[in-house]
């Protein structure tokens, strides 16, 4: 028997083992106020950002990213900092994998459009799979905003190391029959041809906005480039090529935007949601945890209408901890449950265009987002 409770030496602020030490620089000298996880270090601790401690605010002055201290000192300020933050899949590895040939779509449910499109096909196929999974996710750089108005005051760049998480995933990937008749059902969006002058009109934005990230102020990074990104959607402009010049007003200026990767990647969630992939990674979200009885913060969904490692659509739920407790495989030995269960999640909710408990919020998801979540549904069970 040891000497002492075991839940003294647990940390409730922190769950791993490398943690990084706030150190505070005030009146009362040099002490320490706290600590948190190196994986949440580089959204909360970074130089310039505004740390909260028992009602007080604290300045971050210095990240010693390799000594795991931040050096804090005590400020009084109006405004607080929120980092933009990106996370990609690098590498899939699978451990065990199946083919699922799905049956012809059947009646069962007046609602769905294209009926005929979709039920014309005798049978389409998705890679399931689960294995390792290296996620990687990069904190870009940050905005202070006032408190109160909710207004942008500033920018500033955030200059740390990737985190690489190895760790366990479950992922689904959309085979190019399924692909195609997803594309002629309005099920998914095929990707757009943004016209003749895009490449010219991209210039002229990236040059107005100084080559910087309007939302985090972030500058190119080296291998890395700047997007340009439709404020309002380019499809409801209707551009048909060779019958119309739609693409001319869709293109203006004043309707783009120049935007890091991973602000574009936030800014384009609730278009790719209409394409049905986002609501789907939703509700798996959703239910996932249920079928674990784990907390949801334990695992995470990226959803991609066109992955550049399967060159698919492709949706993968993967552990939030290292190497993986065992989730992944669970998920793959239950997917034939979890889907039908989805399905009728969405179809009994009584939302009418998507809420928190099935698809997702409204505006954060498109207008048919539960529609076409639901369609998609009823193709894969």
């Amino acid at each position: 028997m040891g000497e002492g409770s075991p839940a003294t030496a647990v940390s409730l602020r922190t769950s791993g083992d490398d943690t990084v030490v706030i150190q505070a620089h005030d009146e009362d000298g040099v002490h320490v106020i706290g600590e948190v996880d190196l994986d949440t270090a580089p959204v909360m601790v970074y130089e310039g950002s505004i740390y909260m401690h028992q009602a007080r605010t604290y300045l971050v002055e210095e990240f010693d990213w390799n000594g795991r201290i931040a050096h804090v000192r005590p400020i009084e300020v109006d405004y607080y900092t929120r980092a933009s933050i990106g996370s990609s899949i690098r590498e899939l590895n699978p451990m065990e994998t199946s083919e699922e040939i799905l049956p012809q779509s059947t009646q069962r449910n007046t609602e769905v459009e294209n009926k005929k499109s979709v039920e014309s096909a005798k049978s389409v196929d998705i890679l399931r799979a689960w294995g390792d999974v290296t996620v990687v996710t990069k904190a870009t750089g940050y905005r202070k905003i006032k408190r109160y108005t909710h207004e942008t005051l500033g920018f500033g760049e955030i200059d740390l190391p990737e985190m690489v998480l190895e760790t366990s995933g479950y992922w689904l990937i959309f085979s190019d029959a399924l692909t195609e008749r997803l594309y002629d059902a309005g099920i998914l969006l095929r990707p757009n041809n943004y016209g003749p002058n895009w490449q010219q009109q991209r210039q002229i934005v990236l040059a107005r906005d100084g080559h910087r990230c309007r939302n985090c102020g972030a500058e190119a990074k080296p291998g890395q480039g700047l997007h340009v990104h439709h404020i309002r959607p380019f499809r409801d402009f209707n551009y048909i090529p060779g019958q119309n010049d739609n693409y001319k007003q869709a293109n203006q200026p004043e309707n783009l935007i120049t935007l890091c990767p991973s602000c574009h990647k936030q800014a384009e969630a609730g278009q790719q949601a209409r394409s049905a992939l986002g609501g789907l990674a939703y509700v798996l979200r959703n239910l996932a945890p249920l079928y674990l009885m784990c907390d949801p913060g334990d695992i995470e969904v990226v959803a991609e209408s066109r992955s550049p490692l399967t060159q698919a659509p492709t949706i993968v739920i993967y552990e939030s901890v290292a190497a993986g407790v065992g989730f992944s495989q669970r998920l793959f030995e239950q997917h034939h449950d979890l889907l039908p269960a989805a399905l009728e999640l969405v179809s009994d909710c009584r939302c009418r265009d998507g809420c928190p408990a099935c698809v997702g919020p409204p505006g954060e998801i498109g207008p048919d987002t539960k529609q076409v979540t639901r369609q998609l549904l009823q193709m894969l069970t």
